[in-house]
């Protein structure tokens, strides 16, 4: 089983190659909107291991700065949220929905490039072995989480989610 910081670069790497199909689909509105909820659904659990299993065990180990990096990761968190709302009420569909989807990614992109430049490193180095009990939870976790929703994207399934 693999160790949280493994499991969180498994995640990032996930929505990275959707989000290329996502680009290299061409036209496609059917395709893309299905990826778009597809990302959505992967950044929804993977925000809600993080906060609840993740960024607590840094903000014990790292002190002040971890506080820190966690604080500036959930206020992208939030915006990421934010968006995930927006293309939600628009059903994934839309003018709007490609410039707030391709905005989302954006922000996407910047938190997984702090988050496995500063987070993480230092938080490999001080969790120790406590990081592959932090990777069984948060597998376990997410096992849960994809099973016990039904409807891949669906906005009362993130909305569970989100809960």
């Amino acid at each position: 089983m693999a160790n949280a910081i493994e499991l969180i670069k498994s995640d990032h790497r996930k929505v990275e190659q959707l989000h290329q199909r996502y680009q290299s689909t061409n036209g496609q509105t059917q395709q893309k909107q299905s990826i778009v909820q597809e990302i959505c659904h992967e950044l929804t659990i993977h925000a809600k291991l993080e906060e609840d299993i993740f960024y607590p065990a840094v903000e014990r180990k790292l002190g002040k700065d971890g506080a820190d990096l966690v604080k500036e990761a959930l206020k992208e968190h939030n915006e990421m949220k934010r968006a995930i709302n927006k293309l939600q009420a628009s059903m994934f569909a839309g003018p709007e929905c490609d410039r707030v989807f391709q905005e989302m990614m954006k922000g996407v992109q910047h938190h997984v490039k702090e988050e496995e430049n500063e987070m993480l490193p230092e938080a490999q180095q001080q969790l120790g072995t406590e990081s592959d009990r932090l990777g069984t939870q948060m597998q376990q976790r997410k096992q849960e989480l994809q099973h016990t929703q039904s409807g891949s994207g669906s906005p009362e399934r993130e909305a569970r989610l989100n809960e």
